[in-house]
């Protein structure tokens, strides 16, 4: 198990990333961390930053491929098609 990472590293990476407008991929890649422990870390640490008056910049967006958001469109599609497929046989069965 890794050893914790403190507030001060922490926010010499973040900067550091930020500065270079990388990603919390970077950040993670910086800290050798998984994306997962970095965020949580992220979290803790801006809270207690908050409570101090600073915020942490925001990192850039990771690029998404927009494939998810396809599959679930067409999810939705069908579903309605099935719906409105239903609502026509239930009227005409009257």
């Amino acid at each position: 198990m890794a050893s914790p990472i403190t507030a001060k590293a922490f926010v010499e990476a973040y900067l550091n990333v930020h500065r270079s407008n990388g990603t919390i991929t970077e950040l993670a890649d910086a800290l050798n961390r998984s994306e997962d422990q970095v965020r949580a870390k992220k979290n803790s640490l801006s809270a207690q930053l908050k409570a101090r008056g600073q915020s942490l910049p925001p990192l850039k967006r990771k690029e998404r491929d927009g494939s998810a958001y396809d599959e679930a469109t067409n999810m939705v599609a069908a579903y309605m098609q099935e719906i409105a497929t239903e609502s026509v046989d239930t009227d005409t069965d009257s």
